[in-house]
């Protein structure tokens, strides 16, 4: 069941009656298992420039997250800070009235030259901040450079065609070319929405405003083109369970991911700009327009817990901090976006420079974009097509997707 969905079945109106009630126990609540010791180092941050004690507090997969947040709000018993998405995610979240406005916070920030304007609207809803930022990423392909050495593949692909001989060629050398899991109640969308937004990008966006169905032709083709891959062996089995167990282990040539997953790559034994390196995914026609996912990740704070504490801004402060984000980077390897802190590894600044140098299209990510009313139920439709990659499958899972985007546009 879905977060708005949720807290409507619960009470809407007592997550919209927050008072001054706040967990008795100030906590950073988090389903980012991978970065614990990077939020761990920014709790102790906060908790010393507060005086308060603030401890992290971890919840997985995300889809279990997503409930536990469901009932704490809908509850009036809201974490002081907890991590959450942009986009629609962030703009239903805030519709409750549980997230704090933090706009003196960033202007500050952005008057000292910690964060840009540009960052600031990545967590905003309506011209306001509700959240600091945890993490910018851009998703990209990693690929085992050992892999394709062995491979023959001199350099990584620029076009569709040259990409679908990279995986021929992996394939032949005794590799599974892609790491596909559909675990953690979200990673189905990935290879959709890549596979969407190769064949359109347009077509990408108007999924999830309501103007194109997900029967549409556009998706038709997207859910063509992965089965096919299927067919060819590109994938790994989807019902494993540790994400990346096939990248790491190096059976799979290749993952599709924001370039946070970098660190913990890292974490297990993989040097960044050695081991693995990233390219960008072409567009699966030279005349369709090259784009990229950029994700942003926010920490919310509770309103409830600022306006009863407001040395908690003192907390705000230092979660933006080029300390905090170089804690965070230098303990998972992940980039958090403030412009005086250092790039976590090689592979997060090459990507930056990938991106400077193609200029896609940049473009929010499908789950964060996407209604919270309907994500959970898209993501399963998209799943069981993964587990049943078959032509059947996927007229199934089209029609029960475009049933549901139907149904909650309907009701506008």
């Amino acid at each position: 069941m879905s977060f708005m969905r949720t807290i409507t079945a619960v009470s809407l109106a007592a997550a919209l009656s927050m008072g001054t009630a706040v967990a008795a126990d100030l906590a950073l609540y988090s389903d980012k298992t991978p970065w614990n010791a990077g939020m761990t180092k920014l709790a102790e941050g906060a908790s010393a420039a507060s005086g308060a004690t603030i401890k992290l507090q971890e919840i997985t997969p995300t889809d279990k997250y997503q409930a536990f947040m469901q009932t704490s709000i809908a509850g009036n018993n809201a974490p002081a800070f907890f991590t959450w998405w942009n986009g629609q995610q962030l703009s239903d979240l805030v519709a409750t009235g549980i997230a704090a406005d933090l706009t003196p916070y960033w202007d500050q920030a952005i008057a000292d030259g910690d964060f840009s304007a540009d960052q600031k609207a990545l967590v905003s809803v309506d011209g306001k901040p509700y959240g600091v930022l945890l993490n910018v990423a851009n998703w990209v392909m990693f690929y085992n450079t050992a892999a394709f050495e062995k491979a023959g593949i001199a350099a990584p692909p620029t076009t569709w065609a040259e990409f679908i001989d990279a995986c021929d060629k992996l394939k032949a050398a005794g590799f599974t070319p892609i790491n596909g899991p559909a675990s953690g109640g979200w990673m189905p969308f990935i290879w959709f929405s890549q596979l969407v937004l190769g064949t359109n990008p347009d077509s990408f966006v108007g999924l999830t405003d309501g103007s194109v169905a997900y029967d549409s032709p556009d998706v038709q083709n997207a859910f063509k083109v992965w089965g096919e891959m299927y067919a060819k062996g590109y994938f790994t089995d989807p019902r494993e369970q540790d994400d990346q167990k096939f990248f790491v282990d190096k059976s799979a040539a290749m993952f599709l991911v924001g370039d946070w997953h970098s660190g913990s790559f890292a974490e297990a034994g993989m040097e960044p700009g050695k081991d693995f390196k990233t390219f960008l995914m072409p567009s699966l026609s030279p005349d369709v327009q090259q784009s990229v996912i950029v994700e942003a990740s926010p920490i919310v704070v509770s309103k409830a817990a600022l306006d009863a504490d407001p040395n908690l801004g003192k907390a705000v402060q230092s979660l933006m901090g080029a300390d905090a984000a170089n804690a965070l980077g230098s303990t998972v390897q992940v980039y958090n976006g403030n412009l005086k802190a250092k790039a976590p590894n090689a592979t997060i600044e090459a990507n930056k420079e990938l991106v400077a140098a193609a200029k896609p299209r940049a473009l929010v990510r499908w789950w964060e974009a996407v209604p919270s009313q309907i994500q959970g139920d898209l993501v399963a439709a998209m799943g069981a097509f993964m587990f049943n990659p078959t032509p059947e499958q996927a007229t199934e899972s089209m029609k029960t997707m475009q049933t549901i985007n139907a149904d909650y546009w309907a009701s506008k």
